[in-house]
């Protein structure tokens, strides 16, 4: 197997919640490939933090009127869906706000709990009126993707306990970029710009880590079972071993037709096998004079070349 070209990775720091990642040079078409994979994983199996179920005092179900509390149930449960939260524990754990009016109910007034971090104490969560006593009891619990209210654990829910659509992911947007960049005289390599925001809970480049080796802990699964390697390998030594054979057959049959290569000889007519051909025209090659002109370094980058393609060149053209 030919050597592929490995990138190289930078990051930009944009606040404590973003950044932007460099990710260059890649194969043509790569690009697409690995940005889409990353972008997916990160958006989709990142773990985090949400609030899953919550119990008003005095409430018992989410079409209930609340008095001296200025929104309704339903409005609430949609505040606490945004409350940016952070959990150091596996396991469920309950947090409690206690507070009379007047005033503004914020994610800032849930009780102190070792166990919980909440990332912006600001958020709304109710108004309440000077005859208010508001006490509330929200569950948190740390989990990966989506888990809507169908699908919520219901052995240990209780009458007045509301439960809520939950998305456990702490990624709230990934943009992806794809441009070109130059490697040697190629110009037509890919470079991924991904910038990724978080809600703060985790940290973007983590983020990246963790996303990365979901995929290699799936990609190790294929490549290393050892039945499967050894039926893909049998498979690749037969059809490599028939690959040379028909391109050497190809080769002195093409070679008895060439009688002199000079600059001018376009690259299909000076007697190479099918595959060099093949990929000397996709790198743009079209004469033997422009291939005579590349170094060692760039033939070795042509996709698809490999080096046993690098030496029937070199033996050409001596």
């Amino acid at each position: 197997m030919e050597k592929i070209i490995l990138p190289k990775i930078s990051e930009e720091v944009i606040d404590d919640c973003s950044s932007r990642f460099v990710i260059e040079p890649l194969f043509p078409g790569y690009g697409a490939t690995i940005g889409n994979s990353i972008r997916r994983v990160l958006l989709s199996s990142i773990p985090g933090t949400a609030i899953t179920s919550f119990r008003v005092n005095g409430i018992s179900h989410e079409f209930s009127s609340m008095p001296h509390v200025k929104e309704d149930l339903v409005e609430m449960m949609l505040n606490l869906k945004t409350v940016k939260i952070k959990s150091h524990s596996t396991e469920p754990v309950i947090i409690k706000i206690s507070k009379k009016g007047p005033g503004e109910v914020t994610a800032g007034d849930f009780e102190k709990n070792s166990n919980i971090e909440i990332i912006d104490p600001n958020i709304h969560i109710a108004n309440l009126d000077n005859k208010a006593k508001f006490e509330l009891e929200a569950t948190v619990e740390f989990d990966r993707g989506f888990r809507s209210t169908e699908d919520a654990e219901r052995s240990n829910i209780q009458i007045g306990d509301i439960i809520i659509d939950a998305s456990f992911s702490p990624i709230e947007r990934v943009k992806m970029d794809i441009e070109n960049t130059r490697v040697g005289r190629m110009t037509n390599y890919d470079k991924i710009i991904l910038e990724v925001y978080t809600n703060g809970s985790v940290n973007a480049k983590d983020a990246m880590i963790d996303a990365s080796n979901v995929l290699i802990d799936h990609f190790k699964e294929i490549a290393f079972q050892a039945e499967s390697s050894n039926k893909m390998t049998q498979t690749s030594e037969t059809e490599e071993n028939n690959l040379i054979e028909s391109e050497e057959h190809n080769q002195i049959s093409l070679e008895d037709t060439v009688e002199e290569i000079n600059g001018k000889t376009k690259v299909e007519e000076a007697g190479f096998s099918p595959r060099t051909t093949n990929a000397l025209i996709t790198a743009g090659i079209k004469t033997v004079a422009g291939l005579k002109r590349l170094s060692d370094l760039k033939l070795s980058e042509i996709k698809g070349l490999g080096q046993k393609g690098v030496n029937e060149i070199k033996e050409k053209l001596a």
